[in-house]
């Protein structure tokens, strides 16, 4: 196994750590992500959503990738990672504008510069098995 195989699946256990983490602790997932479920009596259902969408979505399509990467391997595992690597550097890119274009709405920067090198670096990371093919 190559060193940026190595590098690629430690980046997809990371992602798949914080989609767990998000499944069993959905009250981190909101912390992290600083949402909040709807204070409405009549609209329950916030934590599901922290525990569907940064849960359990997150951390299936990291272990789904992962396992791929690590069993199938070579040319067809950059039709998994791939994609979880674009959505990390969408998610980078989206943050990215968000912090130039939304500075009333933000009220302040946050985490976001925090945020926007670690999914560009996730990114990278996940997408390291394409330097095999040059």
């Amino acid at each position: 196994m190559s060193v940026l195989t190595i590098i690629a699946a430690l980046a997809l256990g990371a992602g798949a750590l914080m989609g767990l983490g998000a499944l069993f602790a959905p009250g981190w997932a909101q912390g992290v992500v600083r949402l909040v479920p709807d204070p409405d009596p009549a609209r329950p259902g916030g934590y599901s959503e922290f525990r569907a969408t940064y849960g359990g979505l997150l951390f299936m399509v990291h272990m789904t990738a992962l396992v791929i990467l690590l069993k199938v391997g070579g040319f067809y595992s950059l039709f998994a990672i791939m994609p979880v690597a674009a959505g990390w550097f969408g998610a980078g890119l989206g943050r990215s504008l968000s912090l130039l274009l939304d500075t009333k709405e933000n009220r302040a920067a946050g985490m976001i510069p925090v945020w926007i090198p670690l999914e560009l670096a996730l990114a990278l990371a996940i997408a390291c098995p394409v330097l095999h093919i040059g």
